[in-house]
């Protein structure tokens, strides 16, 4: 009896040891969960920028509304097309008319739906804030301080009219928009620090004056007068003087973009304060018609005055760029203006169609972008009461589809090749059907034009490869076929193949096989209209003399 009654007590102590094991297991799980994860940040490694979300390596795929589209009845119509996207992160704007009605009552109803309807479709958001700038003017701003021009006053022109720009020399715009972001930053604290679901924040939107080289006003004309404050002559390297002394033809231009840029760094600096997210803005640029400030927005980030805009706004990580021209040419020029060591790559708008499906190419291997995010990723007049339970994507972004579908199986590969500078592109052109490229050991040449089948002109063929080992390739893209060979001068005579696995990177970079090319698909060496991820090894082969081939210089 006393036996039985010793092994029960044994017994019951085996349990409580169990249940408390469990309940100690459950309770740090719950604190691990209940625990905010850290803030996103962009990290120089190698002289490389990496933007790290979760505390993880994080490539921005992304997609941006149209402006108007940021609105709960028709976001609930636009998650369907952005999962169609495969990206993984939303650009939408919020609008300071909207969240500030009346001065200092606040409204974050829509906030709050788009904050929500990102994290319950697993993306994360990038928010736009169109305060007092958007696109050179401000149409955003309340109305209560449109209609209030004597409080709440504008640039003028060299005719001394006003015009739909705020000044930036005024204390009451600034406060009020420095108020407006703040609030917005509190509410986005409230709830969203355990989530991080919004992972960066764009001050203002494509700033600067459309209309006046600078404004002229009588109290702007006063401050021109004055001699160019000693920070941004002293960050420039300049000797002191006036903004004619110092800066000549580009005086006007540069008084502007200093007092905007000041202006914009303040409301950053005052937002992060409350909430510290990684903050930029982005740019119209200035490389159109006759490159005149003012028929461009005068005093943004344009590539002319970047060196200002480092100067006076440093809460600014980066200074992201817009870019819709069609042309090769044009957009390397702008992607090497702003890609620089004091300013990682961030292409926050670009078009669509199979032009910018091929340039996101270009921007990822030969800049190290952290990001790519075409606009309009909604159709432009979709309506509310629209009937439809959801409403595709447009066709003119299935190529950048395609593309966000494969990088993001590649993710990881691709931030390390960036990292280690190993990354290069192979992209189809107007008159371009081949493109030959070096690596340690080995040069590879792509030939472009496939399908052969194609019914249509596109320029589909787009390529990343990275040499990941001595004889191992990592090649990601599409429509392209690809030779190996030794470098030339080497010793070696052929490159044959070991093994081409096709497959994936999971969220860790370990990599799944799907499955093995050989045979024909290993002969042609294509890759497919819908893309594909391989990890090619081969190996360096001398032949032998007899194998040699000779010319025949006697015929």
């Amino acid at each position: 009896m006393k036996l039985i009654k010793h092994r029960n007590f044994l017994k019951s102590i085996g349990y409580l040891l169990v249940f408390s094991c469990i309940a100690v297991l459950n309770f740090k799980a719950n604190a691990q969960s209940n625990k905010d994860k850290p803030f996103p940040r962009v990290v120089k490694e190698n002289g490389k920028y990496t933007y790290y979300v979760d505390d993880k390596p994080y490539l921005i795929l992304g997609g941006q509304l149209w402006n108007s589209s940021a609105w709960p009845d028709v976001l609930s119509k636009e998650w369907s097309q952005l999962k169609e996207l495969n990206c993984n992160t939303l650009e939408a704007p919020v609008y300071w008319e909207n969240i500030e009605p009346e001065p200092g009552k606040f409204n974050f109803n829509e906030v709050d739906s788009l904050i929500l309807g990102a994290r319950k479709n697993d993306l994360r958001l990038i928010i736009l804030w169109f305060g007092s700038f958007k696109n050179g003017s401000m149409s955003y701003v309340p109305t209560w301080m449109k209609e209030d021009i004597e409080k709440y006053p504008r640039m003028e022109n060299s005719g001394g009219e006003p015009i739909q720009v705020l000044s930036v020399l005024s204390e009451e715009n600034l406060n009020a928009d420095k108020n407006a972001f703040v609030a917005l930053m509190k509410h986005i604290k409230e709830i969203d620090s355990k989530d991080k679901t919004v992972i960066m924040m764009q001050v203002e939107n494509e700033s600067g004056s459309l209309g006046t080289d600078r404004d002229y006003s009588a109290k702007a004309n006063e401050v021109f007068d004055q001699p160019v404050p000693t920070k941004l002559v002293s960050g420039l390297g300049k000797e002191s003087g006036n903004w004619d002394k110092v800066f000549g033809v580009e005086a006007a231009e540069a008084f502007n973009a200093y007092h905007i840029a000041t202006y914009i760094n303040s409301i950053a600096k005052a937002g992060k304060e409350v909430y510290p997210l990684p903050m930029y803005t982005n740019v119209w640029t200035r490389e159109n018609y006759f490159e005149r400030p003012g028929e461009y927005p005068s005093g943004g980030p344009t590539s002319n005055m970047i060196p200002v805009w480092k100067v006076a706004a440093p809460e600014l990580f980066t200074l992201a760029l817009d870019v819709y021209h069609q042309n090769i040419e044009s957009f390397k020029d702008r992607c090497e203006k702003y890609s620089r060591e004091d300013n990682p790559l961030f292409i926050a708008e670009m078009g669509n169609g199979d032009v910018f499906a091929r340039y996101q190419f270009y921007a990822l291997a030969d800049y190290s972008a952290i990001g790519v995010a075409p606009y309009g990723v909604d159709p432009f007049h979709l309506s509310p009461h629209d009937k439809r339970d959801k409403v595709h994507l447009d066709n003119k972004l299935q190529y950048i589809a395609s593309n966000f579908s494969l990088f993001s199986k590649a993710m990881p590969q691709i931030l390390k090749m960036q990292e280690n500078g190993n990354l290069q592109c192979a992209v189809q052109e107007e008159g371009l059907r081949e493109k030959l490229l070096h690596f340690e050991g080995y040069d590879l040449l792509f030939q472009f034009g496939f399908p052969t089948y194609k019914e249509h002109n596109d320029k589909t063929g787009r390529v990343l490869i990275g040499q990941v080992a001595e004889d191992e390739f990592v090649v990601i893209g599409f429509d392209a076929k690809f030779i190996f060979r030794p470098t030339y001068g080497s010793g070696y005579n052929k490159a044959e193949y070991v093994s081409i696995e096709d497959g994936y990177y999971n969220a860790e970079g370990n990599w799944h096989k799907v499955r093995n090319w050989n045979g024909d698909a290993a002969y042609h060496s294509t890759l497919p209209p819908d893309g594909s991820i391989l990890k090619i090894k081969l190996q360096r082969l001398k032949t032998s003399k007899e194998m040699t081939i000779k010319p025949n210089f006697e015929k």
